[in-house]
């Protein structure tokens, strides 16, 4: 009688076979129990089976990666693989989460957005004083027809400098994201802050019909930018779901599925924040009006079917 590829891949675990032989029929299975695993997540009726199918699939992902390398291109083939199919689908598996953060953060700038629109003075309470005294001073210095730029005044010779302060800073603050998953309240204060600055800055702009200029230049990196951030406490957040809702499994069991989950996500971070960290410093400043608003499109776009097309990548 046939195995099931869940009972077949646990007896590949057992006698240690992963070896490159048998490398083509173990990533087979690892796909059917991913299959079976998220036919389980659907239906919802035994948790305690997707649970145990999500180990089974930590355990041979740990059996891989203590195999030997199989040279430079099998190397880039797991790479591929798993930028390609395993992080777009935790993604993807956590998009509820994702979804309700996304909405604080949007929600938080639309309010704050709503409100200084209808009165200026409302911005000092939402955003640093110094900061809007600042974004005013530069609104009123303008010229006839000049265009704000905000912050962005550095010339061209200066970018690679200040494109590696924004990628250092970025990755600090995706840090600092992740660590407050762990502590929602500290995540929920995060993405206020963020979403307040945003809607803010943007509604201060407005008064002096700026809003459309300094948005193109906002978001010209920060639809990546922000939307990283999100992926970086949604990680951690991942993390404290293990420790607090284990389900039928010991917290270290829940734990050990769950940080192969977080770790996929943590992993799409920081690609995502260098790719906006360079835009920042080389793009948003110094490029055109339709430049601005053609890369946030195109990069909103081309996130977007990472993230909900499936790949057929294979792994080596």
């Amino acid at each position: 009688m046939a195995l099931a590829p869940e009972q077949e891949l646990e007896s590949l675990l057992a006698s240690a076979l992963a070896s490159a032989e048998n490398r083509a029929r173990f990533h087979q299975l690892q796909r059917r129990v991913s299959t079976l695993l998220a036919q389980e997540r659907t239906r919802g009726q035994n948790p305690e089976r997707a649970r145990q199918l999500e180990i089974l699939l930590v355990r041979a992902q740990a059996v891989l990666a203590r195999s030997p390398d199989a040279g430079v291109i099998a190397s880039l083939r797991r790479i591929l693989h798993w930028y390609g199919t395993e992080v777009p689908r935790a993604i993807r598996a956590e998009w509820r989460l994702i979804l309700f953060s996304l909405a604080l953060l949007y929600g938080f700038a639309g309010i704050a957005w709503y409100a200084v629109s209808q009165d200026l003075e409302l911005a000092y309470s939402l955003l640093a004083p110094e900061a809007v005294t600042r974004e005013i001073e530069q609104l009123r210095a303008l010229q006839p027809g000049e265009s704000f730029r905000g912050n962005f005044t550095f010339g061209l010779g200066e970018s690679p400098h200040t494109a590696g302060l924004i990628l250092a800073h970025n990755i600090g603050v995706g840090v600092l994201f992740f660590a407050s998953g762990l502590l929602p309240v500290l995540f929920i204060y995060l993405v206020a802050l963020n979403g307040l600055m945003l809607g803010t800055y943007t509604a201060v702009a407005g008064h002096w019909n700026q809003a459309g200029e300094i948005s193109s230049i906002l978001w010209c990196h920060g639809t990546l930018e922000l939307q990283a951030f999100v992926l970086a406490g949604a990680a951690g957040l991942v993390l404290l779901r293990a420790w607090v809702m284990p389900g039928a499994l010991s917290r270290r069991t829940a734990l050990a599925a769950e940080s192969q989950r977080a770790l996929r996500l943590i992993t799409a971070v920081f690609p995502i924040l260098v790719l906006a960290g360079l835009i920042e410093g080389f793009v948003s400043p110094h490029a055109s009006l339709e430049m601005r608003m053609l890369v946030a499109v195109t990069s909103g776009l081309a996130l977007l079917a990472w993230i909900l097309v499936p790949s057929r990548a294979r792994a080596g």
